[in-house]
């Protein structure tokens, strides 16, 4: 048998405003104490990826060193409650920097030409698409693309309030230096997973206003119990009042989103007439955490329940890359490629 020289990948991860490669940075995978700050005149906020084993992988430490990273063991995110059966995650904590309607903003994935596709392609789609219900996507097409609504899609989301002290921020403006660590302290509150922390689904103050409307509804609507109870017991001279009680607990209490759980959240915006309603708010702080247990990245491996797939059989030198844009792609807010590098290999007898 003659010798060949086959060949094997490593992983290059990059991310940055735009998709464009200009506008990309390489970044530091497992790297939680030191998330990339991502800024444009939509957006800011910082990110950090991480994938399981990659630093055992082949080629990754001669990597790093050619494109000037430091290596890294996986991060405990993977060993915490929620994290071990994961097998990458993409975090990001920001602010949008005006509002933007619910159904505007979608995360996903966009290629710049067809793609080749392993047998069984469609089943795997439907499989995502029955976790992700407001995933659409045309894998077929000349630019295949697949996005969801980013509230809809996001394993975990945490938001909370955030306020701007505008002097500061007039300082920093006006300075007119490089200012990039004072600003960020100015627009974002600190990375909150500095040790691989999760984040903790929490999303109420999404439905403060809602929640108070329902509050005074199911007020009023107690009073008029109450009186109406009043009534009846005076008339009858019977005490009522632990059934006035019973009776005084409204339904609305019980549809008014509060303490959603992940899978609530998603399936509650996956319906168009709550996504149209919400909106993201400059005065939000974002947190998101995109996971899965099934796109391999560190031996390019796609793994769906019934079969696994080996992507290198199927690489055409495209990176994978994942898009936060407007529906209509008038604003990219940020962008992530993985892109699979040939490594020099030994040779096979």
């Amino acid at each position: 048998m003659s010798p060949y020289t086959p060949t094997r990948f490593r992983l290059r991860v990059s991310a940055g405003p735009s998709a464009d490669p200009k506008d990309l940075k390489l970044i530091t995978v497992n790297d939680d104490a030191n998330p990339l700050l991502i800024e444009s005149d939509e957006f800011i906020g910082q990110i950090v990826v991480r994938i399981r084993g990659l630093d055992k992988t082949y080629g990754y430490a001669d990597g790093q060193a050619e494109d000037g990273l430091k290596t890294m063991s996986d991060s405990p995110w993977f060993t915490k409650p929620g994290g071990d059966n994961n097998l990458s995650s993409i975090q990001i904590s920001g602010r949008f920097k005006r509002e933007w309607p619910g159904d505007q903003i979608v995360f996903g994935n966009q290629f710049e030409r067809p793609l080749k596709l392993p047998p069984f392609s469609s089943i795997a789609l439907k499989f995502v698409q029955f976790i992700d219900p407001g995933l659409k996507a045309d894998i077929y097409c000349e630019r295949p693309w697949a996005f969801s609504p980013l509230i809809a899609t996001m394993n975990t989301i945490n938001v909370a309030g955030w306020h701007i002290d505008p002097a500061a921020q007039q300082r920093v403006e006006q300075s007119g230096g490089d200012k990039a660590k004072e600003r960020l302290e100015n627009e974002l509150p600190p990375w909150p997973s500095p040790e691989g922390e999760h984040i903790v689904e929490d999303t109420n103050i999404l439905f403060q206003k809602d929640n108070l409307k329902k509050q005074e509804e199911e007020q009023q609507k107690r009073k008029e119990q109450e009186e109406q109870q009043r009534q009846e017991d005076a008339n009858s001279g019977e005490d009522k009042e632990e059934l006035v009680e019973t009776r005084s607990g409204s339904k609305l209490t019980e549809s008014t989103p509060h303490n959603m759980t992940s899978s609530a959240r998603r399936s509650y915006f996956a319906r168009e007439v709550n996504l149209t309603k919400h909106r993201y708010r400059p005065d939000h702080v974002y947190g998101f955490d995109f996971f899965n247990p099934y796109l391999d990245f560190a031996h390019f491996t796609l793994k769906v329940p019934g079969f696994s797939v080996d992507i290198t059989k199927y690489w055409d030198g495209q990176p994978l890359t994942y898009i936060l844009k407007t529906a209509d792609s008038s604003v990219v807010f940020m962008a992530f490629q993985f892109e699979m590098v040939p490594v020099k290999d030994i040779t096979v007898e």
